[in-house]
């Protein structure tokens, strides 16, 4: 059973994937810790499959899980949780996203910690527009939720027996992120901020900034707000039944 597994979204991803693998991988062995690397193909129409099967195949710590068609980060975050074989699951995008030096201090909070969740550090890349949905997004969360975490969107780093505690119920957005903070926080988990450095994509392009997305993001806050004001926050927060195993 390895320490870690990484799960790497990859939609598109073909120039990006072996690149990063790369790195994770350096920067993993010099931690010297036991680790997997979970690629989660989604639905990929370019290359980003096959180079992901060539590299399972040729390196026993690297696995490959394909979606049929392309449902979205949080459809790959269920697939990962249902396949993830470490004690702890780190989401790291194929673009990277963040300096790979800075996976040392999401280890170093381990210890002491359920969640650990990335404060990123520079946003220089947002339009004026992204930045106020962002903001927005940050504030409406801490409000309804009573919430102190200070970034929800960005790369964290959760422990596997709480991840499978809890129905992640709103994978369908970007919500999904902060749903998993606010139940482990609702629930009393332990929870570590660790600030870390942004790396800029090089290579192909975020999809993550969509209007759709944006307002099934809201959609889904506001349905677990009124679970919390029905249910409670620890009965909303709880896993009350086994979900189906969801085949993408």
């Amino acid at each position: 059973m390895p320490f870690l597994t990484v799960f790497i979204p990859a939609y598109n991803e073909e120039w990006n994937l072996p690149r990063s693998i790369s790195v994770i991988q350096a920067k993993l062995e010099e931690c010297r810790i036991d680790y997997e690397i979970l690629v989660v193909n989604d639905g990929s129409t370019d290359r980003t499959g096959a180079i992901a099967d060539e590299l399972a195949n040729s390196q026993p710590k690297i696995r490959a899980v394909h979606h049929a068609r392309n449902a979205g980060i949080g459809a790959g975050f269920v697939t990962a949780v249902q396949h993830a074989r470490g004690d702890w699951l780190i989401l790291i995008p194929s673009d990277l996203a963040l300096a790979p030096e800075d996976i040392q201090r999401y280890l170093d909070a381990a210890p002491t910690s359920d969640l650990v969740v990335g404060l990123r550090s520079d946003r220089s890349d947002y339009t004026l527009a992204r930045r106020i949905v962002s903001w927005t997004n940050i504030k409406l969360v801490q409000t309804l939720f009573g919430i102190k975490v200070r970034q929800f969107q960005y790369i964290s780093m959760y422990r596997m027996p709480f991840l499978r505690a809890i129905e992640i119920e709103y994978w369908q957005s970007a919500f999904f992120h902060a749903e998993i903070i606010i139940k482990g926080n609702a629930l009393g988990k332990r929870i570590t901020e660790v600030e870390v450095k942004y790396a800029p994509r090089v290579s192909g392009r975020a999809t993550g900034a969509k209007l759709k997305l944006i307002v099934l993001t809201v959609r889904d806050i506001f349905r677990l707000w009124l679970k919390w004001v029905l249910l409670g926050p620890v009965q909303a927060s709880s896993k009350i039944h086994q979900p189906q195993r969801r085949t993408i």
